[in-house]
């Protein structure tokens, strides 16, 4: 079969490619994770997520994750949280630009049905939008 474009014919189709949650859209170290901790320049957080933001040297934003046993007790809930904050990021992710994001879920988050977790993680992205525009 002959390649068609970049990819091989083993590739997913475009739509499937840009909707996945790539490497370079992730923070993967735990140094990253330090710089962001040490360097927040804009912070964002209600009453379940806190989300601490930083420039990076991109013009992309990269998310990193931090939802701890304390957050929520089994590992499904907190795979759960995991996927509502990545979708929602890869919806938002246009409007962020080049930041380094680390969501810390709070205790209590488990709690939240999707609906009202992706009703509070819109609501979070936005304010974090608004409190980086002038970073």
């Amino acid at each position: 079969m002959p390649r068609v474009g970049r990819g091989c014919p083993s590739d997913p189709p475009l739509r499937a490619r840009l909707t996945r949650f790539p490497r370079q859209a992730r923070l993967t170290g735990p140094a990253e994770y330090q710089q962001v901790f040490r360097h927040c320049r804009c912070k964002a957080s209600d009453r379940w997520l806190t989300m601490l933001a930083m420039p990076n040297d991109g013009d992309h934003p990269r998310l990193g994750l931090a939802i701890s046993r304390k957050a929520a007790r089994s590992a499904v809930a907190r795979n759960r949280i995991k996927r509502h904050i990545r979708e929602t990021f890869r919806h938002t992710q246009a409007e962020l630009g080049g930041f380094d994001i680390v969501a810390i879920a709070r205790p209590g988050i488990a709690s939240l049905s999707g609906p009202e977790l992706n009703d509070a993680l819109h609501k979070l992205w936005k304010r974090l939008i608004t409190k980086c525009a002038g970073s």
